[in-house]
């Protein structure tokens, strides 16, 4: 039978599953025939070049079969002196950036919303909107939410399910895409607040809908943030300490690129 902490990790995971996955950055636009392209940069450094497509992201970006498109054509890595992204040509037919032509072995610095052109691939680099719950764990924003009802007094008389829902929503506006939908959100909530039973207790005499208070914080009952760690690329690359992925449900369509630190 599980323990209490295997069934609270259990549903951290199941919440963080159903949320969209953490990015560095994403290529947006079109690709061989002008087809429609969109990939999620969760590697770095992370290389483009010419192979089928696929859907899912990884250390390798295929851009189509096209043979102006060589084999291992660009790379993107972060440059933690400079605290940027960059793009390094690898291929002989060479890349456009912003219309400037980057041939063989030269590197580009990258900002969000720069154009790119690799053999008939027309992309464009954006990096991802600084978001401070998308690396929260769902147990950190409930703890959150109930330190924000209580300072402006809403938690008085406890709080239902919805109610934290809602104070998690009213904290971090436009986040639901972020979460996975409200529904996700309120599934986990209504779970884990019954579960974890050394952070949040009932209010008595019962009520219906049931109202929860939290319970005084200690060092032993603080929850934590999930976020991805620091200085490492999901391929387990060293980046850079203070570049993180972040949800890239909405991407930056206005400001550069941003150096990010993860975790709640």
């Amino acid at each position: 039978m599980a323990t209490t902490e295997e069934r609270k990790k259990a549903l951290e995971k199941r919440f963080v599953e159903s949320r969209p996955p953490l990015a560095y950055a994403k290529l947006w636009g079109r690709v061989a025939d002008d087809t429609p392209f969109e990939m999620l940069i969760t590697h770095l450094p992370v290389e483009l070049g010419r192979g089928p497509l696929s859907t899912m992201p990884g250390p390798r970006i295929a851009l189509g079969e096209a043979k102006a498109i060589s084999r291992q054509h660009a790379r993107i890595q972060w440059n933690q002196d400079k605290s940027c992204f960059e793009l390094q040509c690898l291929g002989k037919n060479g890349i456009s950036a912003v219309g400037k032509y980057i041939s063989k072995d030269n590197t580009v610095e990258l900002s969000s919303k720069m154009p790119l052109k690799i053999g008939p691939a027309r992309l464009y680099f954006l990096t991802a909107i600084r978001s401070t719950c998308s690396t929260m764990s769902g147990s950190k924003l409930m703890q959150r939410a109930f330190e924000k009802a209580q300072a402006t007094g809403r938690a008085a008389p406890g709080m239902t399910v919805d109610d934290v829902v809602q104070q998690i929503m009213d904290m971090f506006p436009k986040s639901e895409a972020e979460l996975g939908g409200r529904a996700n959100l309120r599934s986990f909530v209504a779970s884990y607040i019954v579960e974890d039973t050394q952070m949040f207790e009932p209010v008595t005499p019962p009520t219906s809908p049931p109202r929860y208070r939290m319970r005084p914080i200690t060092t032993a009952t603080t929850s934590t943030g999930t976020g991805s760690s620091a200085g490492t690329g999901s391929n387990g690359t060293h980046t850079s300490s203070v570049l993180g992925k972040t949800s890239l449900a909405a991407s930056d369509s206005t400001a550069s690129a941003k150096k990010q630190k993860t975790g709640a």
